[in-house]
């Protein structure tokens, strides 16, 4: 490895924490390759911590060595944590929690259900991703890699201190000194009030998911990058995951597809799954323009152990710095009109006279005649737009304006 990839890979991260999220449906292989990467950017002398929320601890059995809640040296600029999102929730929500059980209970709902109604959704993911702003405020590491799944409640939770506002947190700051009067009143009104501790704690919590949600939505700090496998379901959950970051303004700079079979394998046994998976991958390379795409083999043996995980980041990333960011930019804009919506799609198409839009349900189908012959582009819907019918699409500098109305 030169002297000269590791000078540039310091020097393009002197100033702030690089962090990499690796995301994908459960078996394709995320965990190998946020390891592998995570690897690759220690050896070109970047300081990295790879970080995972999986419960099965998974980068213990890919490593072999024990890798618990304390960041532990796997390697020379490599270290390790395993979180329990479960944890970290009541460590940042445990305050609040108490008193909404206490304001159902007050209502005869039982204990055990006041506690499943009192726990958000996505809250243990959303205090997941809020380990990722402690790291980023302590300094301690060049790159942060994040393998995890941040589903969709996470990141919408993430977005609540902009439905609450910046004046909303400014009023609790004020009504916190008369909390404890309000407690007097309990027995009138029959309804606990909150403590200031837990207004406190609230406020506290709000200014710490805004902060995430600042550093997820900057461009040359944090991207999110997609795993598949060349199969119809992984592919189609990667369009997901991409339109949902998108949406919620997450770069997304990588899509990897995992697993493909060798082009040495010649077994008559598996002429289908090959031809399939070729097919995949070409229409998945296609349907991501312009985002880059990389690819990486099946293995003879599962890629466990130092050796192997060097093999894997070889492979893909070559004599490049995998810290960087490939892409920077949006697929998909959602704008408001006074009748209706706009979808504008950025993308690699072909002429408006061979493009066709249809709608299924909570998908748009796009019916593309390429130049190696016609293809379909499945595209998931946001939910806003399921309350309106599809007016048509048209073909603007090579953007798609697809526009929704009653």
């Amino acid at each position: 490895m030169s002297v000269h990839l590791k000078r540039k890979a310091k020097q393009s991260l002197a100033s702030h924490l690089r962090i990499i999220a690796y995301t994908g449906k459960g078996g394709v292989g995320k965990s190998v390759i946020s390891s592998a990467t995570a690897l690759k950017c220690s050896e070109l002398g970047l300081k990295t911590l790879l970080m995972s929320s999986d419960p099965a601890h998974t980068l213990s059995d890919v490593f072999g060595v024990p890798i618990g809640a304390k960041e532990t040296k796997i390697a020379e600029n490599l270290y390790a944590v395993h979180i329990d999102p479960v944890d970290e929730a009541m460590r940042n929500y445990s305050t609040i929690m108490e008193y909404l059980v206490e304001l159902f209970k007050v209502k005869e709902v039982d204990e055990t259900i006041a506690y499943e109604l009192a726990n958000m959704p996505g809250s243990t993911g959303a205090a997941a991703l809020l380990k990722a702003e402690d790291y980023d405020s302590r300094g301690s590491y060049d790159v942060l890699i994040m393998d995890m799944v941040p589903s969709g409640e996470a990141l919408r939770l993430l977005y609540l201190p902009y439905l609450i506002g910046r004046f909303s947190r400014r009023l609790m700051k004020m009504i916190a000194p008369a909390a404890n009067l309000g407690r007097m009143l309990e027995p009138i009104t029959g309804m606990p009030v909150p403590s200031r501790k837990v207004i406190d704690k609230q406020v506290e919590l709000l200014d710490k998911m805004e902060a995430v949600r600042k550093l997820l939505t900057d461009y040359s700090k944090t991207s999110v990058r997609l795993v598949m496998n060349p199969d119809t379901f992984s592919i189609m959950n990667a369009k997901r995951t991409y339109m949902q970051s998108s949406i919620y303004g997450i770069n997304t700079d990588l899509a990897i597809i995992n697993k493909i079979m060798p082009e040495s394998v010649k077994d008559p046994y598996l002429t289908k799954l090959i031809k399939a998976q070729e097919e995949n991958s070409i229409r998945a390379e296609n349907d991501f323009k312009p985002l880059p795409v990389k690819k990486l083999i099946l293995y003879r043996e599962e890629l466990k152990g130092f050796n192997l995980l060097k093999k894997a980041s070889e492979d893909l990333f070559d004599d490049e710095d995998p810290s960087k960011v490939y892409y920077s930019g949006k697929p998909l804009q959602v704008l408001t009109r006074k009748d209706g919506l706009e979808l504008v799609m950025s993308a690699s198409l072909p002429s408006r006279d061979n493009i066709e839009v249809e709608r299924i349900g909570d998908e748009l189908i796009l019916h593309l005649q390429m130049d190696f012959g016609r293809s379909e582009i499945l595209i998931p819907l946001p939910a806003i737009t399921f309350k309106y019918k599809l007016k048509g699409a048209k073909l603007i500098n090579n953007a798609l304006h697809i526009t929704f109305g009653e």
